[in-house]
Order: structure tokens, then sequence, then C-alpha cells
């Protein structure tokens, strides 16, 4: 079994360092890193460091590189990259899927399924869908520090297909795993939570805590998972009220200076962000669908105002 992941950010180290600690002693099982420049320089050296709580969990992956031909073939691939970088980077690894490849993307959108399809050459039945509940950063390169949420990861599809054997592969990987036939509810239930929160943490600069303890935010933020619900309703996806009170009292089970990747990008004015799976998509599809949308062009006002300051 060789298990590769794509993108050593704070979701792909957190999960490559819970894979290759609990297969460390498994000699059938190769977890291999992907990843390159300084992060493949000091994993290779020194392995991977995940800061959990109290604890530190240091492990070595099988392989860490970014050349396809070390690589080799691959059983499943786990995408963590960025949702800007899915296209370019699954389409750099083509020659590492087999027939029988299972990949299991992470990213924060509802769409990661349709973006792979469109960019590599491979079964439909074989892409699945997926997500995961976390916040963890890159300290430096070879140290994640998880900050908060369960680690929890859902994935599955949508057709007549079984994978509940990828389910145990994970769940002996020491990775809390649900394979699921209702993965398209569970990702805009997750949209539902993390688009409107990165969208507002970001338009006005400010940590969850800082949102969650003003009423006023909290009112703001309520209006947006509403904008978000009747915007899944036009993808034959139901949210209910209950899944709307369940993400406002989430927020509660982050610490108080966390931060969405999306605002992280802004704040270290990357060139490349998440606004288009988070912002744009909600705002392209509320006119297509003619949903309306004021609280998320409101706030995309004042995201424009930063990207010109």
């Amino acid at each position: 079994m060789k298990i590769g992941i794509l993108g050593m950010g704070g979701i792909g180290s957190f999960i490559g360092a819970k894979l290759t600690k609990n297969f460390e002693k498994d000699e059938e099982t190769k977890v291999i890193f992907i990843c390159r420049n300084k992060t493949k320089e000091v994993i290779n050296k020194d392995g991977l460091s995940l800061i959990t709580g109290d604890e530190i969990i240091k492990s070595k992956p099988y392989l860490a590189s970014d050349n396809p031909d070390e690589i080799g073939l691959l059983d499943i691939l786990i995408v963590a990259t960025k949702s800007f970088s899915l296209a370019a980077a699954i389409g750099k690894y083509q020659d590492c899927l087999k027939e029988e490849t299972i990949i299991i993307p992470l990213q924060n959108g509802v769409n990661a399924k349709e973006s792979i399809e469109k960019n590599i050459e491979h079964d439909p039945s074989k892409i699945l869908e997926g997500c995961i509940y976390i916040a963890s950063n890159i300290e430096k390169p070879g140290v994640v520090k998880h900050l908060g949420g369960p680690g929890k990861i859902f994935f599955g599809n949508n057709d007549d297909s079984d994978f509940e054997w990828v389910e145990k592969v994970l769940v002996n990987g020491g990775l809390d795993a649900t394979y699921t036939k209702d993965i398209k509810e569970i990702l805009w239930k997750k949209y539902l939570f993390v688009s409107p929160l990165a969208v507002m943490t970001t338009a006005l600069d400010i940590t969850f805590g800082a949102l969650a303890e003003e009423p006023k935010y909290m009112a703001k933020l309520e209006k947006m998972m509403r904008e978000v619900q009747a915007l899944a309703g036009k993808f034959n996806v139901t949210l209910t009220e209950q899944n709307i009170a369940d993400s406002l009292a989430m927020l509660s089970n982050f610490p108080y200076k966390s931060k969405s990747s999306l605002q992280l990008d802004f704040e270290n004015q990357n060139s490349q962000t998440e606004k288009e799976d988070f912002l744009d998509f909600v705002i392209k599809n509320g006119k297509k669908f003619e949903v309306k949308v004021a609280n998320y062009e409101e706030m995309n006002q004042k995201i424009e105002v930063l990207l010109k300051a």
C-alpha cells in the first residue's frame, strides 16, 4: 500500500504526521509526502513534527519528494493543497496514478472533484470528495501546529462504488475518518461554516474570538450563513436551521486567536488566495441562480479595498 499526500501545508502535514507515526512499523504501508524546496529538504533530513496540545509527534515518511519518477504509482492520493493550486498540482502527478488509484481531495470548497476531473485523465468513480474539520498552521518547514478543531475527516461518493476499505486504512493510520454516501451534504455543511467565517474575518481583520464575542458580528455571520443556505438549495442540498445553529456554535471550539487560511494569505500578502472559492463562488452563483447575497457583496467590497492597498 502506497499513500501519497499532495500538499504539505497545515492540513497535509497534520494528516502526514498521523499516518507516518502509526504506520512506521508497517513495512507494507509506505507514506509519501509530495512536497518541494525547503519543506522537502527538512523532512528528508529531520522528519516532521506535529505539535498538538502538550504533545509533539515526530515522524518520518518513507519518502518526501516532488519527482513523479521517485514517487511512483500510488494506491491512495490525498490532495491537501489550497484550492487555487489544485488544478496545476494534480496535473503534475498524473503519472503517479494507476487505474485503481483513489483520489481524496480535502479542499475547503464544494467543487474540488469537478476541478480534478477537468484537469486529469482518471476514472471519475475513483475521484472521491472530502473535507476535514481542523485549524493547523505551519510554524516553519517541517513543523506544524494543530491549533483547534477535531481533525475529523469525511470522504465519500454518490455512486454505487464502495470504498469502506479506504476508511479502514485511514483509521488504522491514526486518523478520525468516516466514509459516507452523504458527502455532498457534509461538504455544504462545512462550507456553511468556513466560507462566511473566512470572508468576515478577512474583510474585518479580526480573529475568530473577536468575532464570537461581538453580537453584531455574530448577527452578520448568521445572515451570511443564510445566504449560503439559500444557494445550497440551488445545488439540491438542504441546509437546515439546525445546521446554521450548529455552525454558529462551532465557533466556540476554536482558540480566540484562530484565523482562517484566507485571512493568513491576505496578511502574508500572498499572490494567490482562496477568495475565488470562499467569496467569488457565492457571488457568481448568487447571480446565476438569482439568490440575494447582499452580505457577501458587502464583505467583497471591503476585501477589494484590501487588495488595492
